[in-house]
């Protein structure tokens, strides 16, 4: 059984930020990844453009170049992580999802299973970090019709739904970037939202800035305080401020968000809060479970240029716990 002072599980921008930190603070380490390296931006949409400038996806003091400023794209991000990567040449593994965390004396035992001939695999580490993000199991409305295959958790890209009737449900990020990209691609879009106003939704500044813009322009028709009662094959029955209408629709593509994936943490006691993340400490990022460190969106920094600087944190927050042990 391999041993290390620290297995940092997911290897997204976060987990290779953390693994960078790892590296320059000389612990001995290991990334285990259920896909391959930032597996949760190749769920991105083709071509999506980030928001962010560059510098703020930046990782380890590495460069993100792009052209003339351009704001970039899934495809460029996927490049530049998989680059930083190679060049400090981090001990990744792969296809290697991590199933349960059991504690002992010195640590935990770490049981994964190598895919995708499911070969379990064990590890003793005196300390995990938790990085991997948010991409859970996706919610779904609890409606009649929610199982058709014209409802959509989740779209791969935005040309497909070109001049296509898309419903799009949520009043989060994911949605209303969903709702710009579908308006862009010609589609007639609606955006269902429970809330009275496009305001009092959780979208980022930015994001409402683009879908207010595209309302003007009438490429996005909000439907405000609105509830789905029923989805049919070609429409759905919705109850909104001006009482139930029947809209009729090709596609229904529900982001009400994500379910969290508790299968490490539960069984250890780590309390979840309302917003389904693991309570932490917020100097430390060390669950209740000793050992036990978070970074990234799983412990609410949801921006890249905000959780970099915090792994640090984290990573320093171990070392000090391993030197202490050591004594």
């Amino acid at each position: 059984m391999l041993s290390c002072d620290l297995i940092i599980v997911g290897a997204g921008p976060i987990g290779l930020a953390a693994g960078i930190e790892a590296k320059r603070a000389e612990l001995d380490f290991l990334i285990l990844e259920a896909g391959t390296i930032c597996q949760s931006l190749l769920e991105y949409p083709l071509g999506m453009r980030f928001f962010s400038p560059a510098d703020e996806l930046a990782i380890g003091g590495y460069p993100f170049p792009t052209p003339h400023d351009e704001k970039p794209t899934r495809e460029m991000a996927i490049n530049y992580y998989r680059k930083v990567a190679s060049a400090e040449n981090l001990p990744i593994r792969t296809y290697e999802r991590v199933v349960r965390l059991d504690p002992s004396e010195s640590g935990y035992t770490l049981h994964s299973l190598r895919l995708p001939h499911q070969l379990p695999a064990q590890y003793h580490t005196r300390c995990v970090l938790l990085c991997t993000g948010v991409w859970g199991k996706e919610k779904r409305l609890s409606v009649d019709g929610a199982d058709l295959p014209h409802v959509l958790t989740r779209y791969d890209e935005p040309t497909r739904f070109w001049r296509q009737r898309v419903l799009i449900v949520g009043a989060g990020n994911s949605a209303g970037e969903a709702a710009i990209r579908l308006a862009d691609a010609d589609a007639r879009v609606w955006l269902a939202v429970d809330q009275p106003t496009l305001e009092q939704c959780k979208f980022r500044p930015f994001i409402l800035r683009e879908i207010q813009l595209r309302v003007e322009e009438h490429r996005i028709t909000p439907l405000t305080e609105t509830q789905i009662l029923r989805i049919h094959p070609d429409c759905v029955d919705l109850r909104c401020t001006q009482g139930i209408e029947n809209l009729p629709v090709d596609f229904v593509l529900t982001m009400i968000g994500l379910q969290p994936d508790r299968s490490l943490l539960a069984p250890l006691g780590v309390p979840f809060g309302a917003d389904g993340k693991p309570v932490h400490n917020p100097d430390t990022y060390e669950t209740p479970a000793r050992g036990v460190f978070v970074a990234g969106a799983i412990s609410r920094d949801g921006f890249v240029y905000v959780a970099r600087e915090r792994v640090k944190h984290s990573i320093q927050a171990i070392q000090r716990s391993l030197d202490k042990r050591a004594r």
